[in-house]
Order: structure tokens, then sequence, then C-alpha cells
């Protein structure tokens, strides 16, 4: 088993400044570390992934869809093509970055409602844009790991069943879902 610990402690945003907290969960035992990214460029991230690899850490990433505008369930294309810009974004920082993994709800916009349960069209853009955002993450060397997410945060894959029935629908190799106990225990 390995240990990792998530920045969002200390920041929304990991610089090479962090540097000193980095060492310090490395010498406490942790092997990894997971970064969030809402912001940057892969020159940033390749600059903090060469700081990772001299401290010997391993990295995921954390992120979100959101602000408003991209929202690969909606029927607005440029919605949606916002939504997989986005998604492409993040590939690219993780890929730069030398994080294999992706995690988070990468499904939905956060904290977006509808009043009503996910649609059947919904659910056929949400696939569609996996099946695109998979295969770019393929030709980056990342996996997508999505979350389920409390009923409170969206209104798309909000169970451990849901997360399960949609990942085995899309049936890309390099979509697959992740156990947030947190989430899961709301």
């Amino acid at each position: 088993m390995k240990l990792g610990f998530n920045l969002l402690l200390w920041t929304p945003h990991v610089t090479l400044e962090h540097e000193p907290i980095l060492k310090a969960l490395k010498k406490t035992g942790y092997d990894g570390v997971e970064l969030p990214i809402f912001e940057g460029d892969p020159d940033h991230y390749a600059r903090v992934g060469e700081m990772l690899d001299k401290i010997g850490l391993e990295r995921t990433v954390v992120s979100v869809i959101g602000p408003a505008g991209k929202n690969p369930l909606s029927p607005d294309k440029a919605d949606r093509q916002a939504a997989l810009d986005y998604a492409k974004w993040c590939i690219d920082n993780c890929a730069a970055l030398g994080a294999p993994i992706l995690g988070g709800p990468m499904h939905s916009e956060l904290g977006y409602f509808t009043g009503n349960p996910a649609t059947a069209a919904e659910r056929k853009r949400a696939l569609s844009f996996h099946k695109k955002a998979g295969d770019y993450a393929a030709r980056k060397g990342v996996f997508f790991a999505l979350e389920a997410l409390n009923r409170f945060e969206c209104y798309f894959l909000n169970t451990m069943a849901q997360l399960a029935d949609y990942v085995a629908e899309v049936d890309h190799p390099h979509i697959k879902a992740m156990y947030d106990t947190f989430h899961c225990n709301i």
C-alpha cells in the first residue's frame, strides 16, 4: 500500500515555493501527493514535476469541471466543447507533471443543478465527452479516475453503483472509477 497526501490542505496551486512542505511529507513517510490543477500551464507543471522527482514523490492530480460554461452534459455544443478543451488542458498538465492519473468529478459541472435527475440525453452527451477525452488521455499516457460526488455538489453520478455502471458503459481503457470514502459517506 502507498500513502499519498492531497495538497489542497495547503494550496489550490502548487508551486516551487512549496518544496519545504513536499520534502517534509516525504520525510514523514508519504509516497506521493495529489496536486490540484485549476490554473497554470504545462511548463509550470513540468518544473513542479522535476522538483517532485528530485524529492522522490509520486503524484496524481485532482480537478473539477467549472465554472459555468464548461459542462459536458449541456445541450449547448459550445459548453460541451469548452468542457472537452478544459479536460484536454488538465490532461496536458498531468502529462507535463508526470502524473498518470487525473482524478475527481470530471463528469459534470460542479455545483450546477437542473432540479431533475440526469436525463438519457445528458448521459449520451457525457458518454461522447468521455470517449473523446479518454482518447486524448490515452495519447498522453493519462488515466481518468472519475469520482462519484455527493448530491449536494452535482446531480450526475452520485453513487458508486451509478459510477460503476457509467464507466462500464463508457468502456474506455483510460476511463476508470475512483472510490472517494469522504463523498461515499455523506
